[in-house]
């Protein structure tokens, strides 16, 4: 299965020994409407260009182990004023262990810790984060049916602790899949945060809800390319944007 980056909701994890690294390209666009700059009404938008990889790794039979960096730069436009930063915008590892797996489903939990940066804190304060993420999550997936086509989803549910100010989130993914052909898979993925609102002091308190199509084609047996569109169709308290990607997919 293919994994993306935000929805990457797969409870099959990878065999034994086995390498599979995602590397990802990501423009983001988020219009910010009027924005009051020393008393004057001035257009804002934010922009982030960002490169992000994935790995995973499966260290035994039942246990896979993996992290994803990001790196970008943003611009946050006010009028004819233009801020940049540079850096990483976050940094996570992971283990998985598998529970079960058949044919027909899987069954997966996680442990994840990352250090969320803030780097872009100043053009979309609601992502950033003073301190690291704790995440348990667990995992469900299931082959639907084999023919003519094969149709697969699979869900993923956690509980992010946020050791900061920041509210901590029940964070829920989903993948539905459909390939009409060993060559192509067109994916719908959601991705949605829910925040316990149980932020302190200056913590940041968010909810948002992303949809995400995309389009894989399997060039090779061991190389993918994937296209699409992550929309934020909703949320609370952020400035809602879209993003297109481009990413490449290499197992060993």
């Amino acid at each position: 299965m293919f994994l993306g980056t935000d929805a990457n909701a797969s409870a099959w994890s990878r065999s034994n020994n086995e390498l599979l690294i995602i590397s990802r390209a990501d423009y983001f666009r988020s219009d910010l409407g009027t924005i009051n700059v020393t008393g004057n009404d001035v257009p804002g938008k934010f922009e982030r260009l960002e490169s992000n990889t994935y790995v995973e790794f499966g260290a035994t039979s039942k246990i896979m182990i993996g992290g994803k960096a990001f790196y970008g730069t943003s611009w946050l436009t006010r009028g004819s004023d233009v801020e940049v930063a540079t850096g990483f915008t976050e940094v996570e590892a992971f283990a998985q262990y598998q529970v079960f797996r058949s044919d027909r489903h899987a069954g997966a939990v996680k442990v994840a810790g990352g250090i969320p940066a803030n780097f872009d804190s100043g053009a979309r304060p609601s992502l950033s984060s003073d301190g690291a993420d704790l995440e348990v999550s667990a995992l469900y997936g299931r082959s639907i049916i084999f023919q003519p086509v094969k149709i697969f989803a699979a869900a993923e549910i956690g509980l992010r602790k946020r050791f900061s100010d920041s509210a901590d989130q029940v964070r829920f993914l989903t993948t539905f899949g459909i390939e009409p052909s060993d060559r192509w898979t067109i994916l719908l993925d959601t991705y949605s945060v829910k925040s316990l609102e149980n932020e302190r002091a200056e913590g940041v308190d968010f909810d948002i809800f992303k949809v995400q199509p995309s389009l894989v084609w399997q060039a090779t047996d061991r190389i993918s390319i994937q296209t699409g569109i992550t929309e934020e169709v909703a949320g609370r308290n952020i400035a809602l944007g879209r993003t297109f990607f481009l990413g490449l997919r290499t197992s060993f």
